[in-house]
């Protein structure tokens, strides 16, 4: 899933180029394509689709649609929210997020209340992560664009395959650093 992760630059260049007219030179055509080649690699063998099986498939096209969906919000910050202060645009977002999860959050309140410690944790990285990260984040959109502002999704991957390998004793295959590399080669050249 954090390999996928990496195709939020390509979304956000591809959206740019369709919705904002920003023209790609050829060199961002090939990254593009190459891009979603990589992607296609890592998809086709993990993806399972058939009623019965794991479909992993769904999960995997769960995936992608978030990253769409990341391509589509730094290009519509950048053309909606021209000239707004960051700091209202990240506090706003997570405002809004906050009111669109509390419903649910209410109906699938777990049995056993969190713990103090749980609450805190939570707030950490809502404030530290989220919240700071947010303002970072849109203050690239407004100084840099959004096809460069999301290029930050390029550390996901590689942080996430860190992580899993050191704490969680996670393997890390062959065509996971190929196909993440292809992806990568892909979104430098977009």
């Amino acid at each position: 899933a954090a390999i996928f992760n990496a195709t939020a630059p390509l979304w956000g260049a591809l959206i740019a180029w369709l919705w904002l007219k920003e023209a790609p030179g050829p060199a961002r055509v090939l990254g593009l394509a190459i891009g979603f080649v990589g992607v296609l690699g890592l998809f086709w063998d993990q993806a399972s689709f058939r009623p019965g099986a794991d479909a992993s498939g769904w999960a995997l096209v769960a995936v992608l649609a978030a990253t769409l969906c990341y391509g589509l919000a730094a290009n519509y910050a950048k053309r909606h929210l021209a000239g707004v202060p960051p700091l209202a645009v990240a506090g706003g977002s997570q405002l809004a997020a906050t009111l669109v999860l509390l419903p649910p959050a209410l109906w699938w309140w777990p049995a056993a209340t969190p713990s103090p410690t749980a609450w805190l944790a939570a707030a950490l990285l809502a404030v530290a992560c989220t919240g700071l990260a947010y303002v970072m984040y849109f203050r690239l959109i407004a100084r840099v664009g959004p096809a460069n502002a999301i290029a930050v999704t390029f550390l996901i991957p590689v942080f996430a395959m860190l992580w899993g390998a050191l704490l969680l004793d996670e393997a890390v295959s062959a065509e996971m650093l190929a196909g993440g590399a292809v992806i990568l080669l892909g979104t430098a050249l977009a």
